[in-house]
């Protein structure tokens, strides 16, 4: 681009820039919902089992369940444009809490986000935090409308609206998501992939 003269990058084309502010690498492609499910089911399972007796998870619950009551009011998708980067970052996050996702999901998302990642060797921080956010974006992103007709009946359309998922915006919320976690992928992160290596398909079942 700077070759070119048209834009600031001195190693990359344009396309390339903009696949890395949608993905988060410039070669990486985004996880599938398919690709991360297993690993997602292993990341649930593990956080189920512990969630009362270790003093991590429980405390990447309890901050995870701040961030989403401190993200102030939801505003709709067409309304976004304009916002700073951080203020529709806090809006994802509020969407996530009017939706009812609650916090160990999210929690679990992180981590099943970092195991695929580490099991992958895609040791790129920025790769991380933005496949966690888009993960958790598929949960609660778009805005539907809801009319009435004369009888007072609702009627919900069909058509929704939906923010870009790209750019710092990605990054910032990748990374509310991701604070309140640190401790728990630094202490959990191999004994998810081990409980998804014992418990997952075509191995023995998980214990009660």
């Amino acid at each position: 681009m700077k070759a070119a003269k048209e834009g600031l990058a001195p190693h990359h084309c344009r396309t390339h820039v903009e696949y890395r502010a949608r993905h988060g690498s410039y070669w990486l492609s985004t996880y599938t919902a398919a690709e991360l499910k297993p690993y997602l089911t292993a990341a649930s399972s593990y956080i189920r089992l512990r969630a009362a007796t270790d003093k991590f998870i429980a405390a990447a619950v309890s901050a995870m369940q701040s961030a989403l009551d401190e993200a102030g009011p939801v505003e709709i998708a067409t309304r976004l444009k304009g916002m700073s980067a951080s203020k529709r970052a806090k809006v994802g996050l509020a969407r996530l809490r009017v939706a009812s996702v609650e916090p160990e999901r999210l929690v679990a998302i992180v981590l099943a986000v970092n195991a695929i990642a580490e099991h992958k060797g895609h040791r790129a921080r920025e790769f991380r935090i933005v496949q966690a956010c888009k993960a958790v974006h598929r949960l609660a992103s778009g805005t539907g409308w809801v009319s009435y007709d004369a009888q007072g009946r609702e009627r919900r359309s069909r058509r929704r609206a939906y923010p870009r998922s790209t750019g710092r915006v990605l990054r910032l919320m990748g990374r509310l998501l991701e604070e309140p976690c640190e401790w728990v992928i630094e202490k959990h992160l191999n004994g998810v992939l081990a409980h998804k290596q014992r418990y997952g398909r075509g191995s023995r079942k998980e214990p009660n």
